[in-house]
């Protein structure tokens, strides 16, 4: 019985690696890329420490001398914005809708090997008139939350130049 579970897993374990499965955030950046320099002026501080942490954990070897980078990681644009998407009979907001907008380029020595890629990312919030200050820290939580997704996204991007 033993050996059947074992050779189970076995199996399990052969097709997971297989079809190339791996966990969320192990990703591991092409080796040209290192080392890598992040352009932290160009972007929000939160996002800067996502994507050093992301970063990190692939493998990329971060400098802070952009002369002695072999890769600079810029942000061209980041906009975080709300709108209203529903309302009550008094006309005030119920619902609204986060939206989370980037624009980044790596440079790779003289070539540009991503240019103006985009990233749109949005989450609904509902909104309690009853409980002003939760929502608030609602807010913050899904906006941090959106920001680690973009991080990642980031790097599966520059994983994807192999």
């Amino acid at each position: 019985m033993h050996k059947i579970q074992f050779l189970g897993v076995v199996l399990l374990t052969t097709m997971l690696a297989a079809c190339g499965f791996h966990l969320r955030g192990s990703y591991e950046l092409p080796a040209h890329l290192s080392p890598l320099y992040i352009d932290k002026e160009s972007m929000s501080l939160q996002l800067f420490r996502e994507l050093r942490s992301s970063l990190k954990l692939s493998g990329a070897e971060l400098i802070e001398d952009a002369a002695e980078a072999a890769s600079e990681l810029k942000v061209d644009f980041e906009q975080q914005t709300r709108d209203v998407i529903s309302v009550d009979s008094l006309g005030r907001a119920r619902e609204y809708r986060l939206i989370y907008r980037l624009t980044f380029s790596l440079q790779t020595g003289e070539d540009t090997a991503i240019d103006g890629s985009r990233i749109e990312l949005t989450r609904n919030l509902l909104f309690n008139p009853e409980t002003v200050l939760g929502v608030a820290e609602e807010t913050e939580l899904i906006y941090n939350d959106i920001i680690a997704d973009t991080a990642r996204q980031i790097v599966q991007r520059m994983q994807a130049l192999e």
